[in-house]
């Protein structure tokens, strides 16, 4: 497909025609960047339908390149108005509640730079300026955090007209955008859709009508999971309803973590279409900075055994003996299951043990644990038909109920932070067993180690 073709955008006839009367006239101001990055979980370009967990966060800074995003062509003529444009964003979002996350993008000018459009009676663009930002609100419908089957999610953004129309960075008004995400991990890759419109101001380039211009968005991302190296693409598109023009990117890259808080993201690739905005290459740059707060188990909405006391039945000498019973949940295992993994000189499936420590008292996490991230690996690459059993461990010093509860509840929470982290939750079960410690035992209808690892 030529170079044109590729990058063409319809001027009305009447604009053209036009412009040769005009004495220097402003360019017609509206907001030219089409693509709003993703500060929070998921891709630099868009989310998975995933929300950051009650009081975690994520800040980035994102450059990016685009190649001829702006193209004006009537007849014979054709003016290269944007030949080349980078830019800046700084955003970040924050997780107000669990259910509720809130996101600003701060975007700006760097440099931009084209054909001279003195010709058609235009003035030059202004090289570099504010850009349209953006406050968003996303909000949390589903998650398989909590045991349901997909991640979904729904945005709600407005964007000032605090930039500059003559550096083709801001609408004449306020502009509105709604999006539905949904999302769901499936082994080690994790698949998104995303649908949503765009209300603005009335573009200059569409003909005389509404005051407003309706524009139908849509995409898909697949992401890898895991702790290392990780790949994303992307495809988004969308169409405007007043103009008739379309828009179709597909962008490519990775996202590589520099630390435990810090991740670098690299992605770029190739855009098709009539609508301004819409670059014949693209290429993103991100640094982000994260800080997500453990899984706290008392946030969790997970069914836990229930205790009860009954009266011993010694009318003759009124003496009441207290006896504590479990009552079953979905969360103990079945009386089938093994209460010790089977090992691998027995000619058995082998086992894997490991000891996570929680905070005294709590269900917190204690601190960094590299046994755990070691573990992780292994458990994602588990086969279908093993069973990951997080057993935990009553403290020598429980008293009460409530003590005796603590066990089970670590266990609840470690698998929730374990599932998290890309395990599928149908393969873990947890239950109690006897010191002060969490473990976890993988067994198997097959061979699934070399060995058994202490």
């Amino acid at each position: 497909m030529s170079l044109l073709t590729s990058t063409r955008v319809v001027f009305l006839a009447t604009v053209l025609s036009g412009a040769s009367a005009w004495a220097q006239a402003s360019l017609p101001g509206f907001a030219l960047e089409r693509l709003e990055l993703n500060s929070g979980r998921g891709s630099l370009v868009s989310g998975n339908g995933e929300l950051l967990p009650e009081g975690g966060f994520r800040v980035g800074m994102m450059g990016q390149y685009q190649h001829l995003p702006f193209v004006l062509r009537n007849g014979t003529q054709r003016l290269e108005l944007v030949r080349g444009r980078a830019s800046t964003v700084l955003a970040g979002s924050y997780g107000l509640f669990s259910w509720l996350e809130l996101g600003l993008q701060l975007p700006v000018v760097l440099w931009q730079h084209g054909e001279n459009p003195g010709n058609l009676g235009l003035t030059p663009l202004t090289p570099a300026a504010l850009d349209t930002p953006v406050l968003q609100a996303r909000l949390g419908v589903l998650a398989q955090r909590h045991e349901q089957p997909v991640d979904l999610s729904v945005d709600l953004a407005v964007g000032l007209p605090l930039g500059s129309g003559q550096a083709l960075a801001s609408d004449s008004g306020l502009r509105f955008r709604a999006r539905a995400t949904v999302g769901r991990r499936v082994g080690w890759l994790h698949p998104a859709l995303e649908a949503g419109v765009l209300v603005r101001p009335r573009s200059p380039l569409a003909a005389a009508g509404s005051s407003q211009s309706l524009e139908v968005r849509g995409g898909a991302l697949a992401t890898t999971t895991g702790e290392g190296l990780r790949g994303e693409l992307a495809v988004r598109g969308a169409f405007a309803a007043d103009t008739g023009q379309s828009s179709l990117e597909l962008l490519g890259g990775v996202r590589l973590p520099l630390s435990p808080a810090f991740d670098l993201s690299v992605l770029g690739g190739p855009g098709l279409g009539s609508a301004p905005g819409t670059p014949i290459a693209r290429v993103l740059v991100g640094l982000n900075f994260r800080s997500e707060p453990p899984p706290a188990l008392e946030r969790l909405a997970e069914a836990v055994p229930q205790f009860r006391l009954e009266e011993a039945n010694v009318p003759s000498s009124r003496v009441v003996t207290a006896s504590v019973l479990p009552v079953p949940t979905r969360e103990l295992l079945p009386p089938h299951v093994a209460a010790e993994p089977l090992r691998a000189d027995t000619g058995a499936p082998p086992a894997l043990r490991g000891t996570v420590r929680f905070e005294p008292g709590g269900t917190a996490l204690a601190g960094d644990q590299p046994e755990l991230r070691q573990l992780l690996p292994l458990l994602r690459a588990l086969p279908a038909e093993t069973t990951v059993l997080i057993e935990g461990q009553p403290e020598l010093e429980a008293r009460d109920a409530s003590d005796r509860l603590l066990p089970l509840r670590r266990a609840q929470a470690l698998r929730h932070h374990l599932a998290a982290q890309g395990v599928p939750m149908e393969r873990m079960q947890a239950r109690v067993s006897g010191t002060n410690h969490v473990e976890v035992l993988v067994t198997g209808a097959a061979p699934v180690l070399s060995q058994e690892t202490p």
